[in-house]
């Protein structure tokens, strides 16, 4: 008889690509797989048992959140009240009713993705006689540390619900080796958490010669924090081959001002802004592009260690990278020689960078990303996982 594992994400599960490989590298290997979150934009792999949870918001008497805040506010000195202020907030006793009560999950394992899924994971483990693991995606700690309301209101209990859940998991991994050591020394964890990175599936995808036209892609979540404002208005000081194209999802009032501020700066003609694609197509179709491209600033440990889902597309796509200075980034840029790092979020900075790259240097990373992207791949992480889950991994296909 298989064993069982329930994976809990609060976000759209279907389109999270963390969520997509974990679950495919554990049914692989042999399990059941039952996935708990928001619905996405595509259909729940067949592989899945899929419950879709919804979080509704219930409005409470002013009293009634006095009543809870309280708890929110004495939590860096107890565990016991950030645990409590938790499942005090309106939505997370639901979704937990509804995954082990209305759908009577019992697992040998469940996973939560990132703390604020831990609580859910937890009590799930303890009436099914399993384990709970959590997948950290981020440093949460320092996760928001651009917005003044969250630092005051949020900081210090995000840290006690770390505090409380991470050492009780029976495994942490994390995204990256600074995240990991950051978890590590924050939370005077016994062990240092396993580094799982969100390398991307192997795809088989030729060699593409760069073209007249140079594509520069920025794919994934269309939102601040990324440098996206700056990059439209250096497209003004790029090489006239040079375009930017932007896609995926985000909220219209901000992709309509980022359309408004290339208008602003007369590149309108020099940028798109696609929409999102299903995440089976997001691969294949940045294989089109010739450079990948993302920049984030270094305001906190959160930013400067980040190492996102796609850095790793780009090299599935067989892309040049031109990615910000950034440790863990920079670190594989060097060492697998895939393209060029900007120094600073500035349109002077990020337009030098590009203007850099003539096609026989976009060419040759390109080649460079042919040559690492086995290595870089799903296939090779995911043992990984499985390894540090007690899972024998099975035989990796590239299929």
């Amino acid at each position: 008889m298989s064993k069982t594992v329930c994976i809990i994400s609060l976000t759209p599960v279907t389109d999270e690509p963390r969520v997509l490989r974990q679950s495919k590298a554990l049914a692989d290997a042999g399990w059941t797989v039952i996935v708990a979150g928001f619905k996405g934009r595509q259909a729940p792999p067949p592989h899945w048992r899929y419950i879709e949870v919804e979080h509704v918001y219930e409005t409470r008497r002013l009293t009634e959140n006095l009543k809870f805040d309280w708890k929110r506010r004495l939590s860096p000195g107890s565990g016991q009240f950030a645990e409590d202020y938790y499942w005090a907030q309106a939505g997370y006793d639901g979704i937990y009713e509804h995954i082990a009560t209305i759908e009577n999950v019992r697992c040998d394992l469940a996973i939560a993705h990132d703390y604020f899924t831990a609580p859910i994971a937890a009590r799930l483990a303890k009436v099914s006689g399993g384990v709970y693991v959590i997948d950290c995606h981020e440093f949460s700690f320092e996760q928001y540390m651009h917005d003044p309301k969250w630092i005051k209101r949020e900081r210090s209990w995000v840290h006690a619900m770390e505090k409380r859940f991470l050492p009780g998991a029976s495994v942490v991994t994390t995204v990256c080796d600074g995240i990991a050591d950051a978890l590590k020394s924050t939370y005077k964890l016994a062990h240092r958490p396993t580094v799982v990175r969100s390398t991307a599936f192997y795809h088989d995808l030729p060699f593409r010669p760069t073209g007249e036209k140079i594509e520069v892609l920025y794919h994934g979540i269309v939102s601040p924090m990324r440098g996206l404002e700056q990059t439209i208005e250096s497209v003004k000081l790029w090489n006239p081959e040079y375009h930017f194209v932007i896609r995926g999802p985000g909220p219209d009032d901000y992709i309509a001002s980022l359309a408004a501020l290339a208008e602003q700066h007369g590149v309108t003609g020099r940028v798109r802004i696609d929409p999102p694609v299903a995440f089976n197509e997001m691969v294949p179709r940045a294989n089109s592009a010739d450079i990948g491209f993302f920049i984030q600033p270094d305001i906190s440990l959160q930013k400067r260690f980040t190492l996102p889902n796609k850095f790793f597309e780009y090299v599935q796509a067989r892309l040049a990278l031109c990615v910000g200075n950034l440790p863990e980034m920079a670190r594989l840029v060097k060492q697998y020689d895939l393209g060029v790092l900007v120094p600073e979020i500035s349109p002077a900075a990020i337009a030098a960078q590009i203007n850099s790259l003539t096609r026989a240097r976009i060419d040759s990373y390109k080649q460079a990303s042919m040559k690492a992207a086995l290595e870089l791949s799903w296939q090779s992480e995911a043992e990984m996982m499985l390894r540090a889950y007690g899972i024998e991994p099975v035989a990796a296909n590239v299929d």
